[in-house]
């Protein structure tokens, strides 16, 4: 078969995916019942907590990215009636895929209604503490790797700079492979949590990484839709707060090949104080065969969005992208990209709905990996819609820069 990489050119630079916890919390809202089904009242420890373990406190802790920490009742009490206000209006935590659309998705971050009414009936009895005796025995530790062949990081320390809430920073790192290997895992370990809003790693063309860095003074250079580097390139991965490590698809992994470099790019939110960050790469190698996947790109670049236009869709949408293997392929994952105009993006295959993100947030995306694959037979297409809001009164097109807009899903897929 040939090899997708070289559809992977500089104009297809933009997938961002994984973010984590940031804002302000919303207000209070509505009136819910004070009792849990049982007929008892919600409390902290017995209720609440288990939840939040689960679910909030991989942003929500001390020295996490989120804005409060959950790490104790009294902390915890003064924030009841947001928390309540933000898991029913389901911004809370962060899942951005339609519930009517597609076919289901591992690690799903939605809760359920029953963990929703959890929430709002302890904030309406009053966030009551109830008995420490009833916390659970432990606090549930996040999946690492099973084992692990690269730990990589950066060589200087960067601190985000001063005049920006939101730093794009890119690093080269160098992982001196003398021949391919199959990436089947990795884990992302942030040095300044508070300050680390996501993580992306790119395979990139050395010159490319050095050209990049060059211009620059200091460790790193600035990038914002990708890696920021000329030529070929390949998204291996990208890291969320709360996520775990991520191991790919059961006998599958994304090949780097020797001689490539890795552009880590980090978005640091530095709404806090800044802080030197040396943020750390663990790679996982497969032991055995697998099958090489690709994370290939559906892209519109032809999109303009006309001055102040809302809720635009281009009438050539939804556009189609046919099999462009010749032969069946199983999607495994899809991962949506647009900037800060987008509002809607949506993908639909052959058998109906693929994903659909309603409400499109730039600080909110993340990596969607579907329960089992789904196919797609080589005389079948895949398409795909975005829709804009621009209030600005400047035409928006296609590119990387932060005024700029993308339209594009990659789609994690093998033979």
């Amino acid at each position: 078969m040939s090899t997708p990489h070289r559809f992977l050119s500089g104009a297809l630079l933009g997938a961002l995916w994984a973010l984590g916890c940031s804002g302000a919390p919303a207000a209070d809202g509505g009136h819910y019942a004070t009792t849990l089904p049982d007929g008892g009242t919600a409390t902290w420890y017995r209720d609440v907590l288990p939840v939040a373990n689960l679910h909030c406190k991989g942003c929500h802790t001390a020295g996490g990215i989120g804005p409060f920490a959950l790490d104790d009742y009294d902390t915890a009490k003064t924030w009841a009636g947001p928390m309540a206000a933000a898991v029913a209006a389901k911004r809370m935590p962060p899942w951005m895929p339609s519930d009517t659309c597609g076919p289901q998705f591992k690690e799903s971050r939605r809760l359920d209604q029953a963990s929703i009414d959890v929430f709002t009936a302890w904030n309406a009895a009053g966030a009551p503490a109830g008995h420490p005796e009833d916390a659970p025995l432990s606090e549930p530790i996040l999946r690492s790797l099973e084992w692990v062949d690269q730990e990589l990081t950066y060589s200087v320390a960067y601190t985000p700079r001063a005049d920006l809430t939101d730093d794009y920073h890119c690093f080269a790192i160098d992982p001196g492979l003398a021949t391919a290997q199959d990436v089947i895992g990795y884990e992302v370990v942030p040095g300044v949590r508070a300050q680390v809003h996501h993580v992306l790693v790119y395979a990139v063309d050395a010159a490319a990484a050095k050209a990049a860095d060059d211009k620059e003074p200091g460790e790193g250079w600035t990038c914002f839709g990708g890696p920021g580097t000329e030529g070929d390139m390949n998204l291996i991965g990208g890291w969320a707060p709360g996520s775990p490590a991520i191991t790919y698809p059961s006998g599958t992994g994304i090949k780097l090949e020797a001689g490539k470099v890795l552009a880590m790019q980090i978005h640091y939110n530095t709404a806090a104080a800044r802080e030197p960050d040396v943020t750390k790469l663990k790679l996982q190698f497969a032991r055995r065969p697998v099958t090489t996947a690709y994370l290939v790109p559906l892209a519109d670049a032809s999109f303009l969005v006309p001055p102040n236009a809302m809720g635009f869709t281009p009438s050539s949408h939804p556009k189609n992208f046919p099999n462009i293997f010749g032969f069946d392929v199983k999607v495994w994952g899809a991962f949506p990209h647009m900037h800060q105009a987008g509002r809607e993006i949506r993908v639909d295959g052959p058998q109906g709905c693929v994903i659909d993100i309603p409400k499109w947030d730039f600080h909110w995306q993340q990596q969607y990996f579907f329960t089992r694959p789904l196919t797609v037979k080589a005389d079948e297409a895949v398409k795909m819609s975005c829709t804009w809001d621009n209030p600005t009164s400047k035409y928006l097109h296609w590119g990387e820069g932060t005024e700029d807009e993308m339209c594009l899903t990659y789609l994690y897929l093998t033979p």
